[in-house]
C-alpha cells in the first residue's frame, strides 16, 4: 500500500473521529438542554403562572373600565332619548287636544263636570219630588190640579 493511500485512510479515520466527536457533543448538548428543562421547568411554570395572573388582572381592570365607560354612555343616551320621547309625547298630546277641541268634542274633564252637574240636578229634583209628595200626603191640597 502506498503512502498516499495510507494518508487518505488516516485522513478518513480522523474525519470520522471528528464527526463522531461532533455528534457526541450534539447529543450531550441535547441531554444538557433536557436536564436544564427538567430543573428549570417548575421555576419557568411558576413564573409563567405569575405572569399570566398579572396579565389577567390587568386585562380585567381594563375591561371593567371599558364596561364603566360604556354603561355611562348608555345611561346618557337613554336619558336623552327619554327626554326627547317625553317632549314628543307632550307635543302629540297638545296637538290632539287642539284637534279635539277644534272639532267641538268635549274633554274628559268637561264630561265629568257635566256629569257631576247632572247628578246634582237629579238630587235636587228628587228632593223637590219628596217635598211635593210629602206635602200632598199631609192633606194640604191647593185644589189646583192639572196645572
Amino acid at each position: 500500500m502506498s503512502n498516499e493511500k495510507k494518508k487518505e485512510k488516516g485522513k478518513e479515520k480522523q474525519e470520522k473521529h471528528e464527526w463522531n466527536d461532533r455528534a457526541k457533543e450534539i447529543w450531550l448538548a441535547g441531554l444538557g438542554a433536557l436536564s436544564a428543562v427538567e430543573e428549570e421547568g417548575s421555576k419557568l411554570f411558576k413564573s409563567l403562572v405569575e405572569r399570566g395572573s398579572t396579565y389577567e388582572k390587568k386585562r380585567k381592570e381594563q375591561m371593567d373600565e371599558l364596561w364603566k365607560e360604556v354603561s355611562e354612555k348608555y345611561d346618557k343616551a337613554e336619558d336623552k332619548f327619554g327626554e326627547s320621547f317625553d317632549k314628543a309625547e307632550e307635543r302629540i298630546e297638545s296637538n290632539l287636544k287642539s284637534i279635539i277641541s277644534g272639532l267641538g268634542i268635549p274633554s274628559r274633564k268637561e264630561i265629568q263636570e257635566l256629569s257631576n252637574k247632572v247628578d246634582a240636578l237629579n238630587k235636587k229634583i228628587d228632593q223637590i219630588k219628596e217635598k211635593k209628595s210629602a206635602g200632598s200626603a199631609g192633606g194640604k191640597s191647593t185644589g189646583k190640579k192639572g196645572k
